[in-house]
């Protein structure tokens, strides 16, 4: 059930080429930033593994929406836009 709460939500994650090693999920640069220092220092005394990754999430595109979002999406600019027209004249 934890999993599906967190479908479509965007994550990081750290990535130790040297250990060959990925951190789990986390939603914030912060909570990033404590796995890759939590790693450095447990693993490698501190120090920067060379090679080391962070994996973003891509970006949002509106593409990638399910149709009907698009078009609800798209009705409701156009309404806003129609009224911002008539509002001006």
């Amino acid at each position: 059930m934890g999993g599906d709460l967190m479908e479509g939500v965007s994550m990081y994650r750290y990535r130790c080429t040297q250990c060959r090693t990925t951190s789990p999920p986390v939603l914030t640069r912060r909570a990033l930033a404590h796995e890759r220092h939590s790693h450095r220092f447990l693993a490698h005394g501190g120090h920067v593994p060379d090679g080391e990754q962070i994996v973003e999430p891509e970006r949002f595109r509106f593409l990638d929406l399910p149709r009907e979002q698009k078009i609800a999406g798209t009705l409701m600019v156009a309404v806003i836009l129609v009224a911002l027209l008539v509002r001006t004249l």
